[in-house]
């Protein structure tokens, strides 16, 4: 059995900063309930206190995994009909390094803004992309399989323009432009970002590979994927699909790690 940690939101945040004397990751949020920064600052030193004789160093490999990662995988999803319910967001961090896999989970608190803890479990690092989508709700494919969309900034914004003026818009149909409108015309019930990135680059952060894919589950049709690259196309995406999509974006990343180091 994988095993589990759970922490308090300011727990978290105090062996975060305490390791890297930074705010947390993305997508990660935190806001404190304490009215008071002293008070604040006083609470954070005595959970740095707490923590240090409870764990006693021996947490200290799992978060520079986390901190330090040869890849990092974020996700950031949201209920587009929440209407500010915190059960709305879901906050994931999973990262490789070496043989060790780590899934961080942002747990919901009273507000999307808010959080009741973090959960960090323990993985096969091969398996990263299997949590993530497990996390997800379960929903099926999209149907129909692929839609071609058009590309970001091809200028095809005066699509619903061209639809309105025409008397058999129909004949239109068939348009990538046309057909790309009206997928996004679709409002999801929850949508969301997956950024799978290169933990440091030998050429500094200009070097760093990253990749992005971004689902949309859309009532009466199912969950479709998209890769942000050419060609440009929302795939109709059950568990096994969308997993290998996460995987082969990640198989990229290992890539560029393997030429830095072998250059």
């Amino acid at each position: 059995m994988n095993r589990t940690w759970t922490f308090t939101d300011l727990e978290f945040v105090v062996l975060w900063e305490n390791l890297t004397g930074e705010l947390l990751p993305p997508p990660f949020t935190v806001t404190s309930t304490i009215p008071l920064y002293y008070d604040y600052l006083r609470e954070k030193r005595e959970t740095s206190e707490r923590l240090r004789t409870t764990l006693r160093g021996s947490f200290d490999h799992v978060l520079t995994s986390i901190a330090r990662p040869d890849l990092r995988i974020t996700v950031n999803g949201w209920d587009t009909d929440d209407s500010g319910g915190a059960d709305g967001r879901l906050r994931i961090l999973a990262a490789r390094a070496g043989s060790h896999g780590y899934v961080v989970r942002q747990l919901p608190g009273d507000t999307p803004d808010d959080s009741d803890g973090f959960t960090i479990t323990a993985c096969d690092p091969l398996a990263l992309a299997d949590t993530i989508v497990a996390a997800l709700p379960d929903t099926a494919p999209g149907s129909p399989a692929e839609i071609p969309l058009a590309t970001p900034g091809s200028g095809n914004d005066d699509v619903d323009q061209l639809l309105q003026k025409s008397p058999t818009a129909a004949e239109y149909g068939s348009l990538v432009s046309v057909r790309s409108a009206r997928f996004f015309r679709v409002q999801p019930a929850m949508m969301g970002a997956i950024d799978v990135v290169q933990g440091s680059s030998v050429f500094g952060p200009r070097g760093i590979t990253r990749r992005r894919l971004e689902w949309r589950d859309l009532p009466g049709h199912g969950r479709y994927a998209i890769r942000h690259a050419g060609p440009w196309r929302a795939l109709g995406v059950d568990a096994t699909k969308f997993t290998s999509m996460i995987n082969i974006c990640v198989a990229d990343i290992i890539r560029a790690i393997k030429d830095e180091r072998g250059a």
